[in-house]
């Protein structure tokens, strides 16, 4: 039957895989990239918090177990996710360009890739388990379980560097409503599998925190699947085809120009959150350690509305770019800028609003639950500043700059959060909410900081230096 619904749906499906983002209305078309975008996000921190939740099951030191190993596994996969930022540029700007070859070669090159990378740092992640873990905080009875998380991740790490391949494939098209339902559809495989695997059910044995590994890798594999089938169909605007996938220099070198700084970019953040990890651990124990890992996983939730509209101006900007609209791309970023912090700032509100019942989901510890409330009500204030920061690094990358990226996030943890918190902790000896103000310094600093040098370069910009970058 022919629906309102169905008209809605095939009106979205067709709309996004044909979409032409070099033209139309900025903040319609915004939206209509920006809360798929939103949702897959939402979808997939589901995947974490689901693990955390059934993991908190088994223990308090489980959670910080998930925690820290994610946050090593976060550090090494963020290569692939830099490499992927790359080649999801340059097809923006391919698209824009009218450069539909061009386009798929990139789609192509970009699995080779991460394909590379995955292998590679699947191998390293697996020698130097040990170090990584101790490195990242994982001491006393957390060690264990994060272990054996982290051996199962690890071995399987490949296939989320395939994944955010794909991700960035469909959002260079302007598709981010298939993507959305990808992600749906996997979460809820992870949602019931979790529990089977940890507990175990009937021939199927208890593997405790393991199970949530093997229940993620198998949902990753699904989502894998069904979207390379997806980008094989004659309907798709950008095709993903096997002749491809014989590595090209020419195309390679254009995809490392912008994806080695967007990869160390994307690298300084799980730096940041592991230093952070260690220094909360070392100062204020096991509880300090769970409570920050809790608050930077609750988090996540504030950073949907940055990474929607951020995810969203990085393909408009680009394929605006790639048009020689100039005028378009300055406006997309005034609107992604005015939504992400409206939102985020509504965002931190609720979270130092609801604190108490989020923390209590996860624990009932009452040292957690004190520094929780803390974090919470401190960071959360700085949610706003977090958001514009986010979509000031898209923007960069939109137009072909990703060092500025990297520099940010270098400021907000190696400059400010990280010395601020070894100065507050350490030497003066505060409370655990000097550590948490550290964090919320770093967020606004930042945030000055990429707004200020993002403006200074919009003025200056020039076409000649993009066109080289576009691969003909």
């Amino acid at each position: 039957m022919y629906t309102e619904a169905t008209h809605y749906f095939y009106y979205f499906n067709g709309m996004q895989q044909r979409a032409d983002l070099t033209k139309g209305n900025i903040q319609k078309q915004m939206w209509q990239l920006a809360w798929p975008t939103m949702l897959s996000v939402f979808f997939y921190t589901l995947y974490n918090i689901v693990d955390t939740y059934w993991v908190s099951k088994l223990s308090a030191d489980a959670i910080a177990a998930v925690s820290i190993s994610q946050i090593t596994l976060f550090l090494m996969i963020s290569i692939g996710f830099g490499i992927t930022i790359g080649s999801g540029v340059l097809m923006s700007m391919d698209i824009g360009a009218k450069k539909i070859e061009g386009a798929e070669r990139i789609l192509g090159q970009s699995f080779v890739l991460t394909a590379i990378a995955g292998s590679f740092f699947t191998l390293f992640a697996l020698v130097f388990r040990n170090e990584l873990l101790t490195l990242s905080g994982a001491t006393g009875n957390i060690f264990q379980p994060a272990y054996d998380y982290f051996t199962i991740t690890s071995g399987g790490s490949i296939l989320f560097f395939v994944l955010i391949t794909i991700m960035f494939a469909f959002n260079a098209q302007g598709d981010t409503f298939t993507l959305t339902k990808l992600f749906a559809l996997s979460t809820l495989v992870n949602l019931v599998l979790d529990p089977l695997f940890i507990f175990g059910y009937g021939v199927i044995p208890a593997f405790g925190i393991s199970g949530a590994a093997v229940a993620t890798l198998i949902s990753q594999s699904i989502f894998i699947i069904i979207a390379l089938i997806t980008l094989s169909s004659v309907k798709r605007r950008i095709r993903f085809h096997p002749r491809h996938l014989r590595l090209r220099w020419a195309s390679v070198k254009q995809v490392l120009r912008i994806g080695i700084p967007a990869a160390l970019t994307q690298v300084i953040n799980p730096i940041g959150l592991a230093a952070m990890t260690y220094i909360v651990g070392k100062e204020y124990h096991e509880a300090g350690a769970i409570a920050f890992s809790l608050g930077f996983r609750i988090e996540f939730f504030a950073y949907l509305p940055a990474v929607g509209y951020g995810f969203a101006a990085m393909a408009m900007m680009g394929q605006s770019i790639g048009a020689h609209n100039l005028d378009r791309a300055k406006k997309t970023l005034g609107v992604a800028l005015r939504y992400a912090t409206r939102i985020a700032l509504v965002m931190g509100g609720m979270a130092a609003l609801f604190a108490p019942q989020i923390i209590r989901v996860f624990t009932n510890d009452p040292l957690v639950t004190e520094y929780g409330l803390l974090y919470f009500r401190s960071v959360a204030l700085s949610y706003v500043f977090l958001a514009a920061m986010m979509v000031e690094a898209n923007a960069f990358q939109a137009i072909g700059r990703s060092w500025p990226g990297f520099w940010i996030m270098f400021v907000r943890f190696i400059v400010v959060s990280i010395p601020l918190s070894i100065l507050f902790s350490t030497v003066l000896g505060y409370s655990i909410l000097g550590v948490w103000i550290a964090v919320l310094l770093g967020n606004v600093v930042a945030s000055i900081l990429g707004y200020v040098w993002l403006m200074h370069t919009l003025k200056h910009f020039r076409f000649d230096v993009v066109d080289k970058a576009i691969v003909a």
